[in-house]
């Protein structure tokens, strides 16, 4: 074999890995990257009187196992569809805002950054993990009365 042809044969060989590089690349970002759905039950947990609201009754057992409230009563609930690294926004009560980013998925979890911020200020900022399909309870800032929580669920 000559020169000519071996160098051929390397640039083939090249341009196909490349190509298999290049494949692999766009397909290993699952389509769950481009279509997570979010949901965020927006709650007023309290120790003012003893009013569950109905609607959020496959909740207050895991609600009632973690805080102590004796009232919790669903403000809002907001589905957005994201993909990783788009933000999505959820305006809460006392002009604040819940930012969240999907930051990367797996096969059976995703990592979302959470931010809460009143005006320009950021009020609170951490990151979480989520079963596909799963959720978590997190306590927010003092409203009024009482205490937000937030359920934030995942899935793609």
């Amino acid at each position: 074999m000559g020169e000519k042809e071996t160098l051929m044969k390397r640039q083939m060989l090249s341009g196909i890995c490349v190509g298999l590089l290049l494949a692999a690349s766009t397909v290993c970002p699952t389509a769950a990257a481009n279509n997570i759905h979010v949901v965020v039950k927006t709650i007023q947990a309290s120790e003012e009187g003893k009013y569950l609201d109905p609607r959020l009754s496959p909740l207050i057992e895991d609600l009632q196992s973690v805080f102590r409230y004796s009232s919790y009563r669903l403000l809002s609930e907001d589905g957005m569809k994201l993909s990783t690294n788009q933000t999505g926004r959820v305006r809460l009560p006392g002009d604040r805002v819940l930012r969240i980013t999907p930051k990367a998925t797996t096969k059976d979890r995703v990592e979302l950054g959470l931010h809460i911020s009143k005006g320009k200020k950021q009020i609170f900022q951490t990151v979480v993990q989520l079963l596909n399909q799963g959720s978590i309870i997190v306590g927010g800032p003092r409203h009024e009365a009482g205490t937000l929580l937030f359920r934030i669920s995942a899935s793609y």
